[in-house]
């Protein structure tokens, strides 16, 4: 018996952003005087769950549905409270809640960032793998580019597919694409192979094409090549909120077919989103110089200052090899400090605008209301950690 102790089932042991999961999981446990146990998922077999539930009698369960093997539905856990992390088929959790990555607010995220150098095209290159979660974000990208009547070149893993012959279909995938196409990479090694096969073939990352990728903010992730732009998610905090989910669902404070839709934190723009002009070294320079001192409160036009000729000239070189204006650089380098603080820190709401670099209060509370739609408040309340 696993008396006060709530359990986290069909883990994967190598799988870095379920660890993060698990620690945002126990970080909420603690304060509830729970214990966490993890069951891996060659342990937690559907046809293992119910005597798992009648050995162990846990409070409750989450069910990890990212890379699963098997459907877990709740009828197999009995009248043990259960959720469900990352099963984006709503059917399989019945009338249980569950908290996801939603697809659509991943590929919304990504084409946006991605049309800001205006491509000729757009493409989107699935896992090594066959996965729910990779398919799902394709899709949806495919649909939002093509509701733009854009071209979307698409290359997804067939069923049964080894790795080596998936690499060499990225290989001649990469080869026929059109200059100037922007690639969404769902995961961060399959951009990476994306990027060595336009080394291979001579195709210049950004001028030629332009990559993004996703990955989580734990540490210990599998990172793509530094030079990746990166979509940046927080699968600790998703792990704090299933639990807390669980919480309310165990108390009845839940209702149940509710979904629970998390999207992007920020992107780490790298090299290959930065447009397709010329990759001036005073151009880069300027971008290091905003990653540095921009919340430090570095203006466009001080920045301009620092380099020979007019402003204007600076802007125009520094929007045709970045895709986008000095001062969109600036404040997306603020928000993502601000993100950060609001999801990881304690630190009071008023103190944010001046640690992140703007000038008053007000500029960033309408960025944020831009961009969110939602105060900074009520952003912290539905995604901290604490």
């Amino acid at each position: 018996m696993s008396a006060n102790a709530i359990l986290y089932l069909h883990m994967i042991r190598s799988d870095t952003c379920q660890h993060a999961k698990l620690d945002g999981i126990r970080r909420y446990a603690a304060a509830r005087g729970w214990r966490v146990e993890a069951v891996p998922r060659e342990a937690s077999r559907a046809w293992m769950v119910p005597a798992i539930i009648e050995r162990r009698r846990p409070l409750g369960c989450i069910v990890e549905g990212a890379g699963r093997w098997d459907d877990l539905p709740p009828s197999l856990f009995g009248r043990t409270p259960v959720i469900y992390i990352d099963v984006l088929n709503e059917r399989l959790c019945g009338a249980a809640p569950r908290i996801i990555l939603d697809p659509e607010l991943v590929a919304r995220y990504a084409l946006r960032e991605l049309s800001a150098s205006h491509p000729s095209s757009y493409g989107a290159v699935g896992f090594v793998r066959q996965r729910e979660w990779s398919d799902f974000r394709i899709r949806a990208f495919q649909s939002l580019v093509e509701a733009q009547g854009q071209k979307c070149h698409i290359l997804t893993a067939r069923k049964g597919e080894g790795i080596k012959s998936y690499l060499g279909r990225i290989n001649d995938w990469v080869k026929n694409l059109p200059r100037g196409c922007a690639i969404f990479a769902v995961q961060g090694p399959t951009a990476t192979n994306v990027a060595d096969a336009a080394r291979r073939h001579f195709r210049d990352i950004p001028r030629d094409l332009t990559l993004l990728t996703t990955i989580g903010t734990e540490r210990e992730a599998r990172l793509p090549h530094e030079s990746i732009s990166t979509i940046q998610f927080d699968f600790e905090r998703i792990g704090y909120l299933a639990a807390r989910m669980l919480d309310e669902w165990m108390h009845g404070r839940r209702q149940p077919h509710t979904t629970e839709r998390m999207g992007p934190l920020f992107t780490l723009r790298r090299e290959s989103t930065r447009g397709r002009g010329r990759r001036e070294p005073r151009i880069l320079e300027a971008a290091e110089m905003i990653r540095r001192e921009a919340c430090d409160g570095l203006t466009a036009r001080a920045l301009a200052a620092r380099f020979p000729g007019s402003r204007r000239l600076f802007d125009m070189r520094f929007r045709e090899a970045m895709g986008h204006s000095v001062l969109d650089e600036i404040l997306h380098v603020r928000m993502e400090k601000a993100f950060t603080l609001l999801a990881q820190t304690d630190t009071a709401i008023g103190a944010i605008p001046g640690l992140c670099g703007f000038g008053s209060d007000s500029d960033l509370d309408i960025l944020f209301r831009k961009r969110c739609g939602m105060s900074m408040r009520d952003w912290r309340r539905r995604n901290s950690w604490k």
